[in-house]
């Protein structure tokens, strides 16, 4: 069965897209299949991945292209969905037309059918429609916190959102399986209250901590996965442990 998961946090910064890229490729390594649907009008998985854009998930969820004719393979078993700039009208297009928060259901149809193991929704940091939709859309919620008392708050954002949507559709399902603690820095008191507080606020659904590396970093701009600008590094260990966990479906 195809597991579709939001990864969400409405503070910007919190590692998002990095888990998607990383855990996405872990996945893939492992023999999964992988899709990453990029839903921020930044479009920084096709940038990171070095994939083209030549039809965007704007198009498709405009009704002017088919989602196969958008996909892109970045990767071995990895594929992505990509977005950019044309994200943001097409979003206020749908707004104006008064788009069903179901838009995805209808405008991937088939998605689940297509040999996908794994289908990651790469959300914006913003209380949006898109956002809406990709909670509709997904029955499994990552959370990514950054070591910061406003990630916390974000993630708070995210649970008032949850609830808002199972009130306003009773088909609605989608809950927060995992949360992930990003840019870890075991010298910082920081880090280790922080973490101590999701533990305690998220008890058995916080996964090991990502470790904040320069290579991590660095990463994107060399249009690299972790784990083929630093195969060895922490950075690799941590989304590999990661991955295990996912796999094992620990929550």
């Amino acid at each position: 069965m195809t597991r579709i998961i939001s990864v969400l946090n409405f503070k910007g910064g919190t590692g998002k897209t990095t888990t998607v890229v990383n855990l996405g490729m872990a996945l893939a390594l492992r023999g999964f299949r992988v899709l990453a649907i990029d839903l921020d009008h930044q479009g920084s998985l096709a940038k990171w991945l070095g994939v083209p854009t030549p039809l965007t998930m704007a198009e498709v969820l405009l009704g002017q292209a088919e989602w196969p004719d958008a996909v892109q393979r970045a990767r071995t078993r990895f594929d992505v969905l990509p977005s950019d700039r044309r994200l943001a009208d097409a979003q206020e297009t749908l707004i104006q037309r008064h788009a069903r928060p179901n838009i995805l259901e209808s405008r991937l149809r088939g998605i689940t059918g297509a040999g996908y193991d794994f289908i990651f929704l790469d959300c914006a940091p913003s209380i949006n429609f898109l956002a809406e939709a990709a909670l509709y859309f997904s029955k499994e919620v990552f959370i990514p916190i950054s070591m910061e008392f406003l990630a916390l708050v974000g993630a708070r954002e995210v649970i008032i959102e949850i609830l808002r949507a199972r009130r306003l559709f009773s088909s609605h399902t989608a809950r927060i399986s995992l949360v992930i603690p990003s840019f870890y820095d075991a010298r910082h008191a920081k880090s280790h209250q922080t973490l101590r507080m999701l533990e305690e606020y998220f008890p058995g659904i916080v996964s090991n901590p990502i470790r904040a590396t320069v290579r991590l970093s660095e990463a994107p701009g060399h249009q690299q996965t972790i784990f083929e600008y630093d195969p060895k590094g922490p950075g690799s260990q941590d989304f590999a442990e990661l991955a295990e966990r996912v796999i094992r479906n620990e929550h």
